[in-house]
């Protein structure tokens, strides 16, 4: 026998074919797999348009900040505790008669400043002529490098003051965890500022908004370079840009996945009637 003869009493394995119904199967997986990468880029599609609106949306509300704090600035400040104060407050030049009250100052912790870590200085002013105060958000303060916790000097001006500013409702706020127990009596460096915790906390009440004191007229040592109403509005168009860019990508992904499926309809084979 050559080399390659088949030795008597056997007989080659026939080749195995695929059944048609296991043609139809892999088909029918194959049409399911594309189907559901089409949905899922669809669902993209819609998230990214979705959170791409939700940014033009926020760059306007910026827009119309800054406008409002444009408006406010060539008008002549609001006097609390004497004139009628808008609402909203947000973004409206006022000034304040009156005293600090240093004894109850506080420093909002994790504020930074050209990459700086510090804190943020808040002082309350008693209205003159009146039992009521009001929140100054005078600047800001380097933290110490060595120790965190070591709060700095802050000069605070005696007697009475006028304080002119810019109102806002309330502080940014950074992340908190909800369980963060209550400052403790004579505690002044915090997370965060809430005017009922710190009425609690100190026994004065307050007029529900905080004036950001104006840059200058004063010598603490505090910065009051303050970020502009409007400061974040290209920002917000930039991030636009990008989810409606990722949008267009994936409806491309989408689209082509749709067509595929939509010609493998079109060109597969009608099933026999039984």
């Amino acid at each position: 026998m050559g080399p390659h003869s088949i030795p008597p009493g056997t007989r080659p394995e026939p080749e195995t074919l695929p059944t048609p119904s296991g043609a139809r199967q892999a088909s029918a997986f194959g049409t399911r797999s594309r189907l559901i990468a089409a949905l899922g880029m669809a669902a993209v599609v819609a998230l990214t348009t979705s959170l791409g609106l939700w940014q033009l949306r926020r760059a306007e509300e910026k827009r119309g900040l800054q406008a409002q704090a444009e408006r406010a600035a060539r008008q002549a400040p609001l006097r609390i505790g004497r004139d009628a104060l808008p609402d909203p407050i947000e973004g409206v030049a006022v000034s304040v008669t009156g005293r600090f009250l240093p004894e109850a100052t506080v420093f909002i912790d994790n504020r930074t400043h050209q990459g700086v870590a510090g804190f943020h200085v808040l002082t309350p002013v008693r209205i003159t002529g009146t039992v009521e105060q009001v929140m100054v958000l005078r600047g800001w303060v380097a933290r110490d490098p060595v120790d965190r916790n070591r709060l700095p000097p802050v000069n605070t001006p005696e007697g009475e003051v006028t304080v002119t500013g810019t109102a806002q409702r309330e502080l940014a706020r950074a992340l908190e965890l909800s369980t963060a127990r209550a400052p403790q009596p004579g505690e002044r460096l915090w997370q965060n500022f809430d005017a009922a915790v710190f009425t609690a906390w100190s026994g004065l009440s307050l007029r529900p908004l905080v004036v950001r004191q104006a840059p200058g007229g004063v010598d603490d040592g505090l910065v009051r370079q303050w970020r502009s109403a409007g400061a974040d509005v290209d920002k917000h168009r930039g991030y636009a840009v990008q989810w409606f860019a990722m949008a267009a990508a994936a409806g491309a992904v989408a689209l082509y996945l749709f067509l595929s499926l939509l010609r493998h309809a079109r060109s597969a084979p009608s099933e026999p009637l039984a």
